[in-house]
């Protein structure tokens, strides 16, 4: 961490100049004299991380090269602050492991994928008391905490972040099949989301999305053999699904052959069995529909759409939820609607399939959608399943049902906002699993379908999201913008 004084409160672009900024609500006067995109504002009292990792590691580098006659530090002294909690790592090819860390290596549920730690230093080192302080009160959130955990981000990214190291692993054919491969290229992907500002394409965690699709096709089948290894393939196929459907394009056809063999070794109850194909098909009706304008793909959103409804009837005991009486509802939630889950993952298995339904309900309007002139629609062409019925008809049913549909999944979504609380009715605050609730929520606060009553909650929680969890991107101005979603998917896959 760096100390740079007080923050500029002006825009990234006058900052960047030098300028003096007006601040004004919708964009500042200079960037539209110029005709560009503000930026927006960044507020001075938030907690600033800045990235030093590239510069001290080419410090470091450079300063190896020169001191090449200098002794080494002792193993002990030069240990990794933060390691994954993964135990169960592939240690075939390593040196052998270091002496077991002890019970002080927890951090409360810093990302949604991986767990940190933080080791405790020598007895004799002067920051031997950092444990201690964080387990007295490891959740506040205050300054203390976050700056240990972003400290043990930090060191953990100057060990996993060498591109060097990494590209000599994928290099050699016996460390690039090897599951701690993988698991970099995962951290790294991670870090980036992480770090990143928002405003632009999430280009580098899109660079280690496709990489991590490379190491799979390498790896090739016979990389399921453990359990280790099917997990870690799970989750670098979910965020390349989720990659191909927000960029609109579809899934590589030789990624699903390797993927239906992972489903394949999965139970069928496993969340990633129940909705891989579906992210299958949504991907490709959506690069379908980038395109071909044909109407007809309206009925494809539907099928989509009743496979959902289907999945969602036939949920597992485990994903089982009810609806809280209004009496034991809090009371700010939205119309008063409040689900009890068995889980917090139970919650956001859900919550992926409203997601979904979301994404077919808002494209159904938008085919149908008469208000919207830029259309390229020709529903002149659209296939009628009842041939008693007229085109304005059927086009009418359609669009009371998408009303009517985003009416219920709103509320089903948002019923679910207290299960990510914590801390009591005065003094709740989001929890760091919330981070997936960005995604919808934002597509919730923008889509034409949403009631008003609906978009004004939504705006609320993403406002306290925001500010409770230190994630400005997530009110980041230019998701008011068309493509408002261009790296809200971020905060889903993390």
């Amino acid at each position: 961490m760096v100390n740079h004084g007080r923050p500029s409160t002006a825009c990234l672009a006058c900052r960047q100049r030098r300028l003096k900024c007006d601040r004004l609500p919708m964009g500042c006067s200079q960037c539209r004299r110029k005709a560009i995109q503000c930026a927006g504002y960044r507020d001075p009292f938030a907690l600033r991380v800045k990235d030093e990792t590239a510069r001290i590691s080419c410090k470091f580098d450079n300063k190896t090269v020169v001191s090449k006659s200098l002794l080494p530090l002792p193993a002990s002294a030069s240990s990794s602050v933060a390691k994954l909690s993964a135990a169960e790592m592939d240690t075939s090819n390593q040196a052998p492991p270091a002496p077991a860390p002890s019970p002080y290596r927890r951090v409360n549920e810093l990302c949604g994928s991986f767990d940190l730690g933080i080791m405790p230093p020598p007895p004799r080192d002067n920051s031997a008391y950092l444990p201690a302080i964080f387990l007295d009160s490891p959740s506040t959130g205050d300054a203390c905490s976050i700056a240990i955990e972003a400290t043990a981000l930090a060191a953990y990214s100057r060990r996993v972040r060498s591109c060097g190291h990494l590209k000599e692993s994928r290099k050699k054919a016996e460390t690039a099949v090897v599951d701690r491969t993988l698991a970099c290229v995962l951290v790294l992907g991670l870090f980036e989301a992480i770090v990143f500002e928002g405003g632009t394409s999430p280009t580098s965690w899109t660079a280690h999305t496709n990489g991590s699709m490379q190491l799979l096709l390498l790896r090739g089948p016979q990389q399921f053999t453990s359990r280790l290894s099917r997990t870690i393939s799970s989750h670098a196929s979910n965020n390349i699904k989720t990659s191909c459907i927000q960029r609109c394009i579809p899934v590589p056809d030789d990624f699903i052959v390797l993927d239906k063999k992972l489903l394949s070794l999965q139970n069928a109850g496993e969340p990633s069995a129940m909705v891989s194909p579906i992210m299958h098909q949504i991907a490709s009706l959506k690069a379908r529909h980038l395109a071909d304008s044909d109407c007809n793909f309206v009925h494809d959103a539907l099928l989509l759409d009743r496979q959902i409804l289907f999945l969602a009837e036939t949920a597992p005991d485990w994903m089982i939820y009810e609806i809280r009486p209004n009496s034991e509802s809090p009371c700010w939630a939205y119309k008063r609607v409040c689900h009890r889950y068995t889980s917090v993952p139970a919650a956001r298995i859900w919550n992926i399939l409203r997601l979904f339904h979301l994404f077919l309900v808002n494209f159904v309007n938008e085919v149908i959608s008469p208000e919207d002139r830029d259309a390229e629609w020709d529903l002149s062409e659209l296939r009628i399943p009842d041939p008693s019925k007229s085109l304005s008809q059927y086009v009418l049913e359609l669009r009371d049902y998408a009303t009517r549909t985003m009416d219920v999944i709103t509320t089903d979504l948002l019923a679910t906002i207290p299960v990510f609380m914590e801390g009591g009715q005065n003094e709740r605050r989001f929890a760091p699993a919330a981070r997936s609730l960005a995604w919808p929520l934002a597509i919730i606060e923008l889509s034409d379908l949403s009631s008003k009553a609906a978009q004004d909650f939504a705006s609320r929680q993403l406002d306290r999201l925001a500010g409770d969890l230190n994630m400005p991107t997530v009110v980041h101005p230019s998701r008011l913008q068309e493509a408002f979603d261009d790296w809200l998917h971020l905060f889903y896959v993390v």
